[in-house]
C-alpha cells in the first residue's frame, strides 16, 4: 500500500494516512489500527478507480491543498515510519 507516501491534495487516502500517523506505536492495538487502515486504502482505491469511469473530471475540485506535502512525505519516507505490509 501507499501508506508511507504523500498526496499534495486531501484525498480520503490522505485522511487514511494522516490516522495512520496517529498510530506509530508498537501496541498491538496499533498494528490492527495500521492494517485496517491499510484495508480501507486499498478499497478507497478501488472506488476511485470505479467512479472516475463514469467521470474523469469529478475530483478535480473536491480536493483541499496541503501546505505541508513536503514535510509529512519526509516523515512518512523515515525508515522508522510504521505502516501495514502484506
Amino acid at each position: 500500500m501507499s501508506m508511507n507516501n504523500a498526496n499534495y491534495m486531501r484525498s480520503p487516502c490522505e485522511v487514511l494516512r494522516e490516522i495512520n500517523d496517529l498510530f506509530q506505536g508498537d501496541t498491538e492495538k496499533d498494528e490492527l489500527v495500521r492494517k485496517l487502515l491499510a484495508e480501507a486504502e486499498a478499497k478507497t482505491k478501488r472506488m476511485s478507480i470505479e467512479l472516475t469511469k463514469y467521470d474523469q473530471t469529478s475530483y478535480l475540485t473536491w480536493w483541499d491543498k496541503i501546505l505541508d506535502y513536503s514535510d509529512r512525505l519526509m516523515r512518512r519516507k523515515n525508515p522508522s515510519y510504521k505502516f501495514y505490509k502484506k
